[in-house]
């Protein structure tokens, strides 16, 4: 007798059930076109001139009509994924798309436009702001890393503040200090018990000491960065004084002098 285990007949009817999935995607929302309609000529360009003006702020009423006569009508099927990535609200949406402002798009520079906006939108904030925009980020992330790379100019444009500060305040500590442990800025973080994770237990850590299938085998340092687990990380060496407490100079045990 053959059994069948789930995750073949999931395989299955999910070969089975693919032609029948019509909205598979390219990559992010603007080139999430509609693939129904990937072959029909205009079509595609339609959707990307639609986001790209939806995220301007901007609409054409002359090319969402040539749209209109392509299957899928794709200008207007994307704008409203544009604008609400530009950080506006349905009603204000809809002002636009109602009452469009009398003037000549220009699409094919709409994509620079957008990647500039996004990122002299980073400089300010980084300027004036302790606090990194993750939200407007991913939006910005269909034109690069313009918010990003804007931020971090306008951050480091402060007196004082370096490289290491600002990719601090984007990264945030959990993801800046766990790869920067020798900053002082990560110090307190570090040894915060309660920003890391419970101690590493299981049966490959009950064996033998250097059983290399426990990760605080493998990497106790990095390890220690990372978990709470006073005991072991007090006993792993040099990055440990005699007492058990963190050299000044290292911040990866949980305790400190």
């Amino acid at each position: 007798m053959y059994i069948i285990k789930p995750v073949v007949v999931l395989a299955v009817v999910l070969i089975i059930f693919a032609p029948l999935l019509p909205n598979i995607y390219a990559g992010g929302p603007r080139l999430d076109y509609d693939e129904r309609y990937e072959d029909i000529p205009g079509a595609p360009e339609c959707w990307v001139d639609g986001y790209d003006a939806g995220f301007a702020g901007v609409y054409d009423k002359d090319r969402a009509n040539e749209c209109n006569d392509i299957p899928g009508d794709q200008y207007n099927s994307s704008w409203p994924h544009g604008c609400k990535d530009r950080g506006l609200t349905e009603v204000e949406c809809n002002d636009i798309r109602n009452d469009p402002d009398d003037i000549d798009v220009n699409h094919e520079s709409l994509q620079e436009q957008n990647r500039r906006d996004c990122y002299d939108g980073g400089f300010e904030d980084g300027k004036i702001s302790n606090s990194f925009n993750k939200d407007r980020d991913s939006a910005c992330s269909e034109y690069g890393s313009a918010y990003e790379s804007g931020f971090s100019a306008g951050c480091q444009s402060v007196e004082d503040n370096t490289n290491d500060s600002c990719q601090l305040t984007i990264e945030g500590h959990e993801v800046y200090c766990r790869d920067r442990p020798d900053d002082p800025a990560c110090t307190e973080f570090l040894h915060d018990p309660s920003n890391k994770k419970p101690a590493e237990t299981g049966p490959l850590c009950g064996q033998e000491p250097s059983h290399p299938g426990c990760f605080k085998n493998q990497d106790p340092e990095k390890y220690c960065l990372n978990h709470n687990d006073p005991v072991f990380c007090k006993t792993i060496g040099d990055i440990c004084d005699a007492d058990g407490f963190v050299k000044p100079e290292d911040a990866y045990c949980t305790n400190r002098s």
